[in-house]
């Protein structure tokens, strides 16, 4: 093992540190000092290029350690001692943080080159950048932090940074709403993930409260508490990564640049619930009851934002309940103790998620900012490059045969058939033909058909090469990043699970070939059904909207869940707070307070009276209270 890796350490304070600087340029800007954007953008972009370049360090430093030592620790400081609790804020490099290191620091550069043509002659342009950079450096702590309260630390910071960027355009009521929304669902989450640390270290937390302390003295927890901790930071998770009910913030999260819903979707934010859960596979492994949930949770959530998906109309609405999806197959993953199966899906889906996003911000930009498919049409001539990096995507998202989505989606189903569940494979499956089917429905109608915009169509146009160069090279690793864990039955050798194999505690279930030929043949079934309903449907020339009604409209309006949360949580908590505004806080919390203030009012009003202002006045009392106390002090001695 090595310890005091300092370059740990810089990982997260690089982009931290470009988010201080461009802050302060904003502020300088706001007193008159102005800088070009090429400035602002050089220095956002250092950073984040910096730090994939330290993580490919972390990564090749740990190749070359024997598999059981693969770790690095850096413990900076102790932060703070209370009894038998001692907090080093320290960063832990395995073989689980190195792969998201990778993909969240490169995914991440590239996000933010995107981001200096997209966001130009934006009034507020460093302030931007400085949120993404604060961002980035929040994922980064998450990801190293050597310890659940050091992860708490990112996992708020995400949290804080989520709200400033979708309410980045806070002169819209709306998205300062849909900010608001994000900040509070995941406050409720965080409460679970904070009752879970506490449990945990009440549990078995004298023994030390890092990663490696608590997995060697894991087995100290009884089934009971065991249970507890694993559900309860799963709720922490599901607020997070939004699965069922803390999953309504996600779609409204849309609100924001498309920049930003790139990273928060892709790589950085929405994973975390899932990797958390994976870094804490060596409890869940003892608790299979907590992984049935959370696989049932997240395959029920993948259903029901696929169904959600199918009626959307905003571009990034739809590749929004495809993320709260795909999250939905991760947590699947994970529940069935298929953890590198899980992490494989975080890592391909950050390619062709974030491509879907930049692409779909890339039509959006060469349509002036309008977001809604039904105003769209014939692009594919228009935006050639935005066209076939878009295919690779949606090929990749819908699961298509030798493409990276296949590979990590169909390594989860093959898990759930593998380890009994079926019930989970066949609702992965059903999940897996709405995917491919909402996939290309959005696809067909943005470039296929004819434009329904014809004076938009007109003036559309690629975007610059700063846009367009992150989308190949994000195409690339949606066409060949499921390559890197290639099963066995189709000729590899699942390298990517090996890697992770010395962080995760997993068992590999032994089944027959045939098992794993049915579920690979069943994968694409889905798929080739999926395609071809969204083609007889919208690849048609004159495709036009349909309109819904029954339980069309039903689904088309997201079963209203939220006017459901609306009324069922809201409305009673405001009526609940304004009662204790209206009565309690007047008459039981303010009441005693109220009632001691007029007493001592009226004993000073009683006594104001012998205040004369007089010194004789105040003589005779004297002469009085001596006689009193003479008297008294008689009495006592029997005189």
């Amino acid at each position: 093992m090595e310890h005091n890796v300092t370059f740990l350490g810089m990982i997260p304070l690089l982009p931290l540190f470009g988010a201080i600087i461009l802050g302060l340029m904003h502020l300088m800007k706001c007193k008159g000092v102005s800088f070009s954007e090429k400035t602002y953008g050089i220095i956002a972009c250092v950073g984040p290029g910096l730090a994939t370049l330290m993580a490919l360090k972390v990564y090749f430093n740990l190749r070359g350690l024997p598999e059981e030592a693969r770790f690095l620790v850096h413990d900076a400081f102790t932060w703070m001692q209370v009894g038998e609790l001692k907090i080093t804020m320290g960063f832990f490099a395995d073989p689980l943080s190195s792969l998201m290191l990778l993909f969240v620091t490169f995914i991440g550069t590239l996000i933010h080159i995107y981001s200096i043509a997209y966001m130009s002659e934006d009034e507020n342009y460093g302030k931007f950048f400085c949120y993404l950079n604060l961002f980035l450096g929040s994922m980064l702590i998450l990801v190293l932090g050597n310890g659940p309260v050091v992860m708490f630390v990112g996992w708020e910071g995400v949290g804080l940074c989520s709200y400033l960027l979708i309410s980045y355009y806070s002169t819209d009521t709306n998205n300062v709403i849909a900010g608001n929304k994000a900040f509070i669902v995941n406050r409720i989450g965080d409460l679970g993930f904070v009752l879970g640390m506490s449990f945990l270290f009440w549990a078995i937390g004298s023994g030390g409260f890092d990663y490696m302390s608590l997995r060697e003295n894991a087995h100290q927890l009884t089934p009971a508490i065991g249970l507890t901790v694993c559900l309860l930071l799963f709720v922490g998770a599901t607020g997070k990564s939004a699965q069922i009910p803390l999953y309504v913030w996600l779609p409204d999260a849309m609100a924001g640049p498309t920049p930003v819903s790139a990273l928060i979707h892709a790589a950085t934010m929405v994973t975390a619930g899932v990797y958390m859960v994976a870094r804490f596979s060596f409890l869940y492994i003892e608790v299979p009851l907590a992984g049935s949930i959370i696989a049932w949770t997240g395959i029920l959530t993948a259903l029901l934002a696929a169904i959600f998906g199918c009626f959307q109309r905003d571009i990034k609405k739809i590749l929004a309940y495809s993320t709260v999806s795909q999250l939905g197959y991760m947590f699947a993953g994970v529940g069935v103790a298929a953890y590198s199966a899980g992490i494989f899906h975080v890592f391909t889906h950050a390619f062709f998620k974030a491509l879907l996003f930049l692409g779909a911000g890339s039509v959006i930009y060469a349509m002036h900012h309008e977001q809604d498919i039904w105003k769209m049409g014939g692009l594919k001539d228009k935006l050639p490059v935005t066209y076939k990096t878009m295919l690779i995507g949606a090929l990749a998202l819908a699961g298509c045969p030798l493409f990276s989505g296949f590979f990590s989606k169909d390594e989860i189903l093959f898990m759930a058939l593998a380890t009994g569940h079926w019930g989970i494979w066949l609702v992965g499956l059903l999940v897996a033909v709405m995917t491919a089917y909402y996939t290309f429905r959005m696809f067909f109608i943005v470039f296929h058909g004819k434009p329904r915009d014809q004076h938009a169509y007109d003036e559309a146009h690629e975007p610059p090469k700063v846009m367009t160069v992150p989308l190949i090279i994000l195409a690339v690793g949606a066409l060949f990043a499921g390559y890197l864990n290639v099963p066995s039955i189709l000729g590899g050798d699942l390298e990517v699970s090996h890697w992770l194999a010395p962080s995760l505690s997993e068992h590999h279930p032994h089944v027959s070939a045939w098992v794993a030929v049915f579920a690979v043949l069943a994968s694409i079934l889905a798929f080739a059904g999926g395609i071809y309903i969204a083609w007889k449907k919208f690849g048609v020339e004159d495709a036009e909207e349909p309109i819904y009604t029954g339980l069309k409209n039903f689904a088309y309006n997201k079963f209203f869940v939220d006017e459901l949360y609306h009324y069922l949580l809201v409305v009673p908590y405001k009526f609940f707070g304004k009662t204790i505004w209206k009565q309690i806080e007047p008459f039981v919390t303010d009441g005693p307070v109220k009632a001691i203030v007029w007493l001592y009012g009226a004993l000073a009003n009683a006594f104001k009276v012998v205040q004369a202002g007089y010194v004789r006045v105040y003589a005779i009392y004297m002469v009085i209270g001596l006689s009193i106390l003479s008297i008294m002090i008689s009495r006592s001695l029997n005189l």
